[in-house]
C-alpha cells in the first residue's frame, strides 16, 4: 500500500510549546541574571540551538530533541543551575492545555480523506516520549497508522535513510511527505526518492496559484530561500534538494493534488 508521511509541528497542529519550554528556565535566568524575561528566552533559544546543532552533527538524534537534557545544559552554559528536575513532558502538555499547542482546522478532515488511499503516518523529528503524549492530549493519536518519531526511526529526517525506515516499518510501496522545513522534510524525502511537498500556511499570498506553480513562484520572490536560511540548524544542504515538488498552503490541499503531475 502507499503512504503518507506527515509531519507533526506547523503541518497537523500549531505549535506553541517553545515558550512553554522556555518559559519557566527563562524566569529563573531573568531573576539570576538581573535581566528581562523577553531577554532570558533569547539567550535561551540561542543555546538551545547551538546544542540541538551540535548534537545534529555529531549524529547524536536521540539526544538532538531531547528537552530534558537540552534545557538544563543550556541554562548551565549561562551560569545557572536549576534547582529542581526539569520536566519537559508537563511544560509540553500545559501548552496544549491552555490552546496554545493545537490542532490545525483542516488537518484530521484531511488525515480522514487521504486514509481512504494511503496509510497515513506521522513522521516527526521528536521523541516517543514527548509527541505520543501531545497526540493523545490532542485526541488524534489512534488517528494515524503509525507515529514515526526519530527514537523510533535512528535517523532525523534530513537523512534519506529515515524515509526508507519508515517505508519498512510501513510496509509501503510508495509514498510522499510533507513537512514546512526545506531541508528537515523535502532534501531527505527527495533523496529517498519519494514525493516532497512544502507546507507554507503563512505565504497566503501564493494562495492563488496552483501547488506546482507556487515553486517557481517562490524561488522567484525569494521566500524559498529565505525559508531556506532559517533552516542552516541541520548543517550544509544542497540548495537544488530543499526545493519541493509543489508547495501546499492548506493541508487540505492534498487531497485534490494530481501526484502524477509531480
Amino acid at each position: 500500500m502507499r503512504c503518507a508521511f506527515l509531519d507533526l509541528d506547523h503541518t497537523i497542529i500549531r505549535t506553541g510549546y517553545r515558550e512553554y519550554l522556555l518559559g519557566k528556565p527563562a524566569e529563573v535566568l531573568s531573576r539570576s541574571r538581573d535581566i528581562s524575561r523577553e531577554e532570558a528566552i533569547r539567550l535561551l533559544r540561542e543555546k538551545v540551538r547551538e546544542i540541538m546543532r551540535e548534537r545534529i552533527l555529531l549524529g547524536d538524534y536521540l539526544h538532538a530533541f531531547d528537552w530534558d537534557t537540552i534545557l538544563p545544559r543550556a541554562m548551565s552554559m549561562l551560569g545557572v543551575e536549576m534547582d529542581e528536575q526539569f520536566d519537559a513532558l508537563s511544560l509540553l502538555l500545559d501548552a496544549v492545555r491552555s490552546g496554545s499547542t493545537s490542532i490545525y482546522e483542516d488537518s484530521i478532515e484531511t488525515v480522514r480523506a487521504l486514509k481512504r488511499r494511503y496509510k497515513v503516518c506521522v513522521m516527526t523529528g521528536g521523541l516517543s516520549k514527548y509527541q505520543d503524549v501531545i497526540l493523545r492530549e490532542l485526541g488524534i493519536y489512534d488517528l494515524f497508522d503509525s507515529i514515526l518519531t526519530t527514537d523510533r526511526l535512528g535517523y532525523l529526517k534530513v537523512r534519506p535513510e529515515a524515509f526508507r525506515v519508515a517505508m519498512n516499518i510501513c510496509n509501503c510501496r510508495g509514498a510522499f511527505h510533507i513537512g514546512d522545513s526545506p531541508s528537515h522534510d523535502i532534501a531527505g524525502a527527495k533523496q529517498a526518492g519519494l514525493l516532497a511537498f512544502l507546507i507554507a500556511r503563512e505565504w497566503k499570498e501564493l494562495k492563488p496559484y496552483d501547488p506546482f506553480s507556487r515553486v517557481d513562484k517562490a524561488l522567484k520572490e525569494g521566500l524559498l530561500q529565505e525559508k531556506m536560511r532559517e533552516d542552516i540548524l541541520y548543517g550544509y544542504v544542497p540548495e537544488n534538494l530543499m526545493i519541493p515538488h509543489a508547495i501546499l498552503i492548506e493541508l487540505r490541499e492534498i487531497v485534490h493534488i494530481d501526484l502524477a503531475k509531480a
